[in-house]
């Protein structure tokens, strides 16, 4: 009876004895904020920060890969640190989108938006349309991204005014359109 029970628990050992750990391709500095991995399905998307290069500014690269394949490394110049990073399907094609933000180290703290996407060409960057000179009135940095319902990348911001700016991308028609605080955020 204890033979029975013993064997499975030797496969699981001998299992994971064999797993290998992936092991980034490029070095990361953790004292910025470690490496992030998101995954979108069986896509994943690592963000890593050179080592040698300061959390205020510098680059960042994207590493995409699918189980064992390396499917592209993708290198972004910033100015700032790296904040939000997160994937969802904004536009509808059953892939997701990944989504990187920095933000400056300066009181008014503005940053970049970084969008990729896989298509059948592989892996590149996503258009995302800048806000028009009418959205950026009062426009104080210090941006926040996040999702909504339906996968809509969210951005908000503090204005001059004291209140927030909410906008919504709409990757139909190429542009942020003023919304309320969504009542659910993820």
């Amino acid at each position: 009876m204890r033979v029975r029970h013993v064997l499975p628990v030797v496969v699981l050992a001998l299992t994971a004895c064999g797993a290998e750990e992936r092991v980034p391709e490029t070095a990361v500095d953790t004292s910025c904020f470690g490496g992030r991995v998101l995954s979108f399905r069986d896509l994943v998307a690592e963000v890593v920060i050179p080592t040698g290069e300061t959390c205020e500014g510098g680059s960042f690269q994207v590493v995409f890969s699918r189980g064992d394949d390396t499917l592209s490394v993708l290198t972004e110049n910033r100015v700032g640190t790296v904040g939000f990073i997160g994937t969802a399907d904004v536009d509808g094609d059953g892939r997701g989108e990944f989504f990187v933000s920095t933000q400056s180290t300066d009181a008014e703290a503005r940053g970049a938006l970084f969008a990729y996407t896989e298509t059948e060409n592989g892996i590149g960057r996503l258009a995302i349309t800048p806000l028009d000179p009418a959205q950026l009135a009062g426009y104080a940095g210090h941006d926040r991204f996040g999702f909504g319902g339906g996968d809509q990348l969210v951005r908000a911001f503090p204005r001059a005014e004291a209140d927030t700016a909410w906008y919504g991308y709409s990757h139909g028609t190429r542009q942020w359109t003023a919304i309320t605080r969504p009542s659910w955020l993820r």
